[in-house]
């Protein structure tokens, strides 16, 4: 057995936090009209991560590693961002470091979608990450404007701030 199941798309969901965050620190965050409540992340990522383990899981029993690894590279290098990005954004309190992070994780997440189309007799695997790249824009939106909302806010540190 390989040690890895259906399951492991799931593990970084488990174990990450996400915006809903209920410290002192993020809640004196100034937070754009978009900003969703807290209650929101949990069940939206549980769905997001459960597309993710299907679609993923799908890709490997059809490919593996080793006959064509690409798709399966970039499927874990994205969700290992993925797994950073909470403790980028949360737990060092880097919102521009998250951001930058979060928009090369967008990137990768593309990079995933147009490999998944491309495996043979698997190419509906790429649908079920369409959701999950809309999420990751938004959240993208979401942590630019937290950023900007906050660089100048002697309330909270976020820490790395860029000169305008």
């Amino acid at each position: 057995s390989s040690g890895i199941n259906a399951e492991w798309p799931l593990r970084p969901g488990v174990m990450a936090k996400d915006f809903g965050d209920d410290s002192p620190w993020y809640r004196n965050l100034k937070k754009p009209c978009f900003n969703p409540p807290n209650e929101v992340f949990a069940p939206v990522w549980s769905i997001l991560y459960l597309l993710m383990a299907i679609s993923g899981w799908a890709v490997w029993t059809k490919t593996g590693f080793t006959k064509r690894p690409a798709p399966l590279i970039f499927f874990f290098v994205q969700l290992l961002l993925n797994f950073v990005w909470p403790f980028l954004f949360g737990t060092a309190k880097q919102l521009f470091a998250a951001f930058v992070e979060i928009v090369i994780l967008w990137v990768l997440i593309v990079i995933t979608i147009f490999l998944f189309n491309s495996v043979k007799g698997r190419r509906w695997t790429h649908i079920l990450l369409l959701p999950y790249l809309g999420w990751v824009t938004f959240a993208s939106i979401l942590n630019w404007n937290l950023y900007n909302l906050n660089k100048d806010n002697p309330a909270v540190d976020i820490g790395w701030v860029v000169s305008d």
